[in-house]
C-alpha cells in the first residue's frame, strides 16, 4: 500500500487568517487504483472564512492497462473518468497536452464497458494529444 503525504500552506495574505500556517494530511491509495501521476497540485481558496480545495492539477498522469501504466489520450470521457477515479466531479479547464507518436498505442476509456483499453493512433503524422497535466475540480 502506498501512503502520500499532501501539505496545505494557507498563505498570510488571505485577510482572515492571522498568522501563515502549514497542516498535513495522509491520505492512503489503494492497491487497485485505475489511475496513477507523478505529483499533484492543490489549488486552495478562501470561502467564508474556510480554505476550500478548489482543483487539483496532476503531473504526468497515466492510467493501468494490462498491467502497465500508459498515458492516454486526451478527450472529455477520458479527462472526466481520470477525475472521478481520483475523487473529483469532472475535468475542468487547465490540463496541458503533449504530443504522441505515429503508430503507437495509448489509453483510451470505454465508456459502454467501464474499462480502459488501448487505442492505435495509426499513421497520419501529425500530433496525437494526450494529457501531459490534467486539472480536476
Amino acid at each position: 500500500m502506498k501512503t502520500l503525504t499532501f501539505a496545505v500552506l494557507a498563505l498570510a495574505s488571505l485577510n482572515v487568517f492571522a498568522d501563515t500556517t502549514l497542516s498535513a494530511s495522509t491520505i492512503t491509495l489503494k492497491e487497485n487504483e485505475k489511475v496513477s501521476f507523478e505529483r499533484a497540485e492543490i489549488n486552495m481558496e478562501e470561502q467564508q472564512g474556510v480554505l476550500i480545495n478548489t482543483a487539483t492539477t496532476y503531473y504526468s498522469p497515466k492510467v493501468w492497462i494490462n498491467g502497465r501504466l500508459e498515458l492516454f489520450f486526451v478527450g472529455s470521457t477520458n479527462g472526466n473518468q481520470f477525475c472521478e477515479e481520483r475523487g473529483h466531479n469532472q475535468e475542468i479547464s487547465g490540463s496541458t497536452i503533449t504530443c504522441g507518436e505515429d503508430e503507437s498505442a495509448y489509453g483510451d476509456f470505454d465508456w459502454y464497458n467501464q474499462t480502459w483499453g488501448m487505442k492505435s493512433t495509426g499513421s497520419k503524422n501529425q500530433c496525437y494529444p494526450l494529457y501531459a497535466t490534467i486539472k480536476c475540480q
